[in-house]
């Protein structure tokens, strides 16, 4: 993965947790959980867990005797997801890149990933990998986010980024929202091996406290922050100052409901 996406380390992973977290990943999180609970038998894998968001989910509605791995490629965001579980849960946690599982083949039941193949840089490496580690018979579960045309919040913040630098808004943003063609997504499953995909596209809300806690998220709960450090040319607190007017402006200024549009794929791994 590129330095910049996978960039989830110091104390991003807290604050990712503590703003997008509930902002975005909660609600998701327990849609994916229902969808895997009703397929999963002893065996399942999490892929970029990050900071435990679904983990803690799918190991609440899993039955006690499923055995869950969570895995994840940033060892920051994995210690964090770490310690939200207690030592006797049946689960164990992995440093993995989606794209180098290191699990035997045919070890898995059910493979779930919620928003994180957007960011493998060879997309068809990571599904082949998916299909590679589960049994025959097994099932891949994951998520991905409709295209910022769709989701208003980021699209926001995007375009303040992009009045702030000059047209040059910091490159991260574009990353989570850039994997949303069904065609291109069932192409590269196909090449991969998964037979025939099944898509349900899901609307909700984005909710958060107040326009600078979603900025606080936003900036410095993602590699945003990274790259606006790397940059120099101002501070990341200016930054947040920005997005956080920024936002008040479009939304209001007290607490925030923007509708976000995401999609769920399944696929099975045939014979």
């Amino acid at each position: 993965m590129t330095d910049i996406n996978s960039a989830f380390t110091g104390n991003i992973p807290e604050n990712y947790d503590r703003y997008l977290g509930p902002m975005f990943f909660e609600c998701c999180a327990r849609d994916l959980a229902e969808r895997v609970a009703g397929v999963a038998r002893e065996r399942v894998l999490e892929i970029a867990a990050g900071t435990g968001i679904a983990t803690r989910v799918l190991r609440d509605r899993l039955p006690a005797g499923v055995h869950l791995t969570a895995s994840d490629l940033n060892a920051d965001m994995l210690r964090h997801a770490q310690d939200k579980f207690a030592p006797h849960e049946n689960i164990r946690f992995e440093v993995a890149d989606a794209m180098h599982l290191p699990f035997d083949d045919s070890g898995f039941d059910v493979a779930a990933c919620q928003f994180g193949v957007m960011f493998c840089p060879d997309k068809v490496r990571a599904f082949r990998e998916a299909h590679r580690v589960l049994a025959p018979g097994g099932q891949l579960r994951f998520s991905v986010w409709e295209s910022l045309a769709h989701n208003p919040l980021p699209r926001t913040v995007n375009e303040i980024l992009a009045s702030f630098f000059d047209g040059e808004p910091p490159a991260f943003l574009h990353a989570p929202f850039s994997y949303a063609d069904p065609a291109r997504i069932r192409a590269d499953m196909a090449a991969a091996g998964f037979g025939e995909a099944e898509f349900t596209t899901l609307d909700g809300e984005c909710v958060y406290q107040d326009p600078r806690h979603a900025a606080l998220g936003m900036v410095t709960g993602s590699p945003l922050r990274v790259e606006i450090e790397q940059r120099g040319d101002t501070s990341v607190d200016a930054v947040v100052d920005r997005v956080a007017e920024g936002l008040a402006e479009a939304f209001g200024t007290g607490c925030g409901r923007v509708p976000m549009r995401w999609i769920v794929i399944s696929a099975s791994r045939e014979g």
